[in-house]
């Protein structure tokens, strides 16, 4: 990025973006629906649930055929009548971005970025705490590992849950302290479900079809919500297709209406004020694949210093995983538009989980800094995929009490 700093309307600190690079701003017009990856018919289903955010590959979806559309692109033979233009390189099709790279979606809450709240935060009424690596134990994993434990003498805490951060919670997050209960934000903050009611109805004819009825549940994002994507490496005339002012677009399941307005400028990713040291906190954004695996390829579980841990490389900087806070899987499923048929369904780790690690050598904090933080890991990493802010936490091996 830039290093010209201005404010928008809500006072937040913005940077300016380099060339090639736009923020697309993304409201509602109606409700939103973006499906799970369980089918209607599936045992037991009454109603689906929509995600939230939107799965990234939704909205890539949307900015292509949006783009494609100013550009007055051929669908079936994806060229431009006027003019030559290879979208397929340049803008990908239904399994690659071609030239683009993404991060996001981002949920912005009174013009500020939300980051998804880490899976070690625990609340009792208004109390937050946070688990930490604690003495190794036995367990399906091995025989020494170390599980994320409350310190001592706290009782009663429970998981946050579905919640967001502030740039400024988050930021304590990485610099091993704990957010104030203000910057940690509810989804009843960002969104209300609405129930609808639909059925089946046969094209041809136009007629209903008998015991086709399915209910969905979609979501009325608040006033002061709006979604944010990041969008990377485009091409001068690609960028002069994307509106300044609002445009309309259909976005998600059922082609409910949206706008969408480009800008050159975004908030910057919040950062740790931590010195560098032998142990770190790699704080997952988004959702991260690793083909199924639990941590990336090359990364070999061993026993060192009397621990079980997973030992590898992560962009040139070798670390020892010593424990994990990891949240529910995240299922993605989608729709292929080429091929007119479901997209295999994808398990991911979700945003909000955390690997605690040791560093292997001593590493600046500059080093550091530009290798682990701000980046993409594991599988469709240029989609925005396994997003990781760099943090620091403090071993202290057995908690101490309160």
């Amino acid at each position: 990025m830039a290093n010209q700093q201005d404010r928008n309307s809500e006072g937040v600190k913005m940077d300016a973006l380099a060339k090639g690079q736009v923020n697309l701003q993304i409201r509602p017009i109606d409700t939103w629906f973006f499906r799970e990856s369980r089918p209607h018919d599936a045992a037991g289903a009454s109603e689906l649930s929509s995600l939230f955010p939107p799965p990234i590959r939704t909205l890539a979806g949307a900015l292509r055929s949006f783009i494609g559309e100013r550009l007055e692109i051929d669908w079936k033979t994806l060229r431009c009548e006027n003019w030559d233009f290879d979208f397929k390189s340049i803008l990908g099709d239904a399994n690659t971005l071609g030239q683009m790279e993404l991060n996001g979606a981002w949920i912005c809450y009174q013009g500020k970025r939300l980051y998804p709240a880490p899976v070690y935060l625990m609340l009792k009424d208004t109390d937050v705490q946070r688990l930490l690596p604690g003495k190794p134990v036995r367990c399906d994993l091995g025989e020494k590992v170390r599980l994320p434990e409350l310190p001592r003498d706290f009782e009663g805490y429970k998981a946050l849950g579905n919640a967001w951060l502030t740039a400024k919670g988050m930021a304590k997050c990485l610099s091993n302290s704990i957010p104030d209960e203000q910057d940690i934000i509810g989804p009843d903050k960002l969104f209300s479900y609405e129930t609808r009611l639909g059925i089946a109805v046969d094209n041809k004819t136009r007629n209903v079809i008998d015991k086709q009825l399915y209910q969905t549940r979609h979501l009325r994002l608040s006033p002061d919500v709006h979604i944010e994507l990041d969008i990377k490496t485009l091409s001068d005339e690609v960028i002069a297709c994307l509106p300044t002012d609002n445009a309309v677009i259909r976005f998600g399941g059922e082609g409910r209406m949206a706008s969408i307005q480009a800008q050159t400028q975004a908030e910057p990713m919040p950062c740790s004020c931590a010195d560098a040291i032998d142990t770190i906190a790699l704080h997952f954004i988004t959702p991260a694949g690793f083909s199924g695996c639990m941590f990336p390829k090359g990364f070999e579980q061993t026993e060192l210093n009397d621990k079980t841990v997973w030992q590898g490389v992560i962009n040139d900087i070798e670390l020892s995983i010593e424990a994990a806070v990891i949240g529910k899987v995240q299922r993605e499923g989608g729709w292929d538009m080429e091929k007119h048929e479901p997209r295999a369904v994808q398990s991911y780790i979700p945003g909000g989980s955390v690997w605690f690690c040791r560093l292997n050598k001593h590493y600046d904090k500059q080093a550091l800094h530009s290798q682990l933080h701000d980046r993409c890991l594991g599988d469709d990493s240029a989609y925005g995929r396994g997003h990781i802010l760099l943090g620091h936490w403090q071993d202290t091996q057995i908690q101490p009490g309160k």
